[in-house]
């Protein structure tokens, strides 16, 4: 049984090649409708003949859309929710522990009437993996009661995301996560001119002097803000065609502007990268491709961590202890604890923000016992989930979407490109920041989408792709027995 926009697609495909009518166009046109009516004016600025069909997709589609915005508008309010309850981890907070289960029962009923038993598993094998060996570190955990509940959040965050794009289809979720991204930024605008206390880091906080003045909005952090915003250019960038120049150039202009006040290097780097990737994918073609943007995330990425983390390495000792606001001091006592424990970690969630039986108190010193992150996101899940661990969510997150969506001959190059972008920049981003795997954070979530779309858009290609194969290798065939049964010319003949 296939998902509604999956069946929806197929029909509207069929009726096209059949010839049929304009009245069976209409009717396909209105199956396969998963974008946004109103997102949809407001894009093109003109009204469809089809609107009272489109009217009654859009109602049957309103479930979807109450369970996506309402998912992205809590995983963004989380990190000032967590700041206002005095948390850090915060899977502790009730209040979003309720509302996390509300948004669950809504994302059950909204994909009730399309599911299948297969749709309800939602994941790819690979995200199923990983996430069966973080359910199991939990066994040999530090802190058994933290790694659970983290670990849950983390299943039912990811869960719903795959659900909800893989029932809602690309356009909707996309449309929905494009403008609430805008929405974020406009509030953290209005936040910093009538709040500056909580929109812009100010002195007198227990934080590095480095950011002070920088802007974060509602966010929490301009770490966070300069993400939003970062994504945020992504997505006006590719596969935006059907919405207006204007709103486009004005939702990259205020979020370039954001992240330029937010001074947030590791977003302003990677929207870079992220972006020349998103070109590639569009104008290349799929041989080149395959290469070059690998060549070029390995690349970037590279040279990203040894300039932003160790600029002055010329001068100094590597992996210097001050070396870019203490990153190398960070990551020195991680890698001692996973050189300790390389297997097995210390358990999902359970190095940082687990009071005093965290592992920092032993292998760090100063400052670095007070944080709550190691500001990487592969670090951070090496210590807690050993080397099995961070290469299955490495494969499940990086590899495998990637892959997939490379060699994909069937994705639409506006698609393909914003997915790769948003992979791209989700991949590079965890090099020097914490997004992976990390319960409902904002790039964790993200993440999490992006995975699903390229999942959601290259599920027909298991089935194309060995008869394309066996095509292939069949005419390879013929062409070598020509070539072996071709007469053989002497001279004089």
């Amino acid at each position: 049984m296939l998902s509604g926009p999956d069946s929806a697609n197929r029909s509207e495909r069929a009726n096209r090649s059949s010839g049929m009518g304009g009245t069976a166009k209409a009717l396909s046109k209105a199956d396969a409708y998963s974008g946004s009516d109103w997102l949809a004016k407001l894009g093109k600025g003109n009204a469809d003949d089809d609107a009272p069909m489109l009217r009654g997709v859009g109602d049957r589609l309103m479930p979807l859309r109450i369970a996506i915005i309402a998912l992205i508008s809590l995983v963004m309010l989380g990190p000032i929710m967590t700041n206002v309850e005095g948390g850090n981890g915060g899977d502790g907070s009730a209040i979003r522990q309720i509302g996390y289960l509300a948004i669950l029962a809504g994302t059950i009923f909204a994909i009730r009437p399309s599911a299948s038993p297969k749709s309800l598993v939602a994941f790819t094998w690979p995200m199923l993996l990983a996430l069966a060996w973080c359910w199991i570190s939990v066994s040999w955990a530090l802190d058994p009661g933290t790694a659970f509940r983290r670990v849950f959040l983390t299943t039912l965050v990811a869960w719903m995301v795959f659900s909800l794009v893989r029932h809602g289809g690309y356009q909707l979720n996309v449309d929905l996560l494009r403008y609430s991204l805008l929405a974020a930024i406009l509030i953290s605008y209005l936040v910093v001119v009538l709040d500056p206390m909580v929109g812009i880091h100010l002195a007198g906080e227990e934080q590095a002097m480095a950011l002070i003045g920088n802007w974060r909005g509602f966010l929490g952090h301009k770490n966070f803000a300069g993400a939003v915003c970062a994504l945020c250019i992504i997505m006006f960038l590719f596969d935006a065609k059907r919405i207006r120049p204007t709103i486009r150039i004005f939702a990259i202009l205020v979020a370039g502007y954001f992240l330029f006040r937010s001074q947030s290097k590791t977003s302003g780097g990677m929207v870079v990268l992220a972006s020349v990737g998103g070109i590639v994918f569009e104008t290349v073609s799929i041989r080149l491709r395959r290469y070059i943007i690998p060549i070029l995330m390995i690349v970037g990425s590279v040279f990203w961590f040894l300039t932003s983390a160790y600029a002055d390495m010329v001068q100094s000792n590597f992996l210097q202890p001050k070396a870019f606001t203490g990153r190398g001091q960070i990551w020195g006592a991680l890698l001692n604890y996973a050189g300790d424990h390389p297997l097995l970690g210390a358990g999902f969630g359970s190095f940082w923000n687990i009071e005093g039986s965290s592992p920092v108190f032993e292998y760090g010193h100063g400052y670095v016992t007070k944080i709550t992150v190691g500001h990487s996101g592969y670090i951070d899940q090496l210590v807690t989930v050993g080397i099995p661990g961070v290469l299955l969510m490495v494969f499940a997150m990086a590899v495998w979407p990637l892959g997939r969506l490379l060699a994909s001959a069937d994705v639409a190059k506006g698609r393909g490109a914003l997915i790769s972008a948003m992979l791209m920049f989700c991949i590079g981003h965890n090099i020097t920041e914490s997004g992976l795997f990390e319960r409902d954070g904002i790039v964790s979530t993200i993440f999490f989408f992006a995975v699903a779309l390229a999942h959601y858009c290259t599920m027909d290609d298991k089935r194309t792709a060995p008869v394309k194969q066996a095509g292939d290798d069949v005419m390879r065939e013929l062409r070598r027995r020509k070539r072996k049964h071709r007469p053989v010319l002497t001279a004089g003949e």
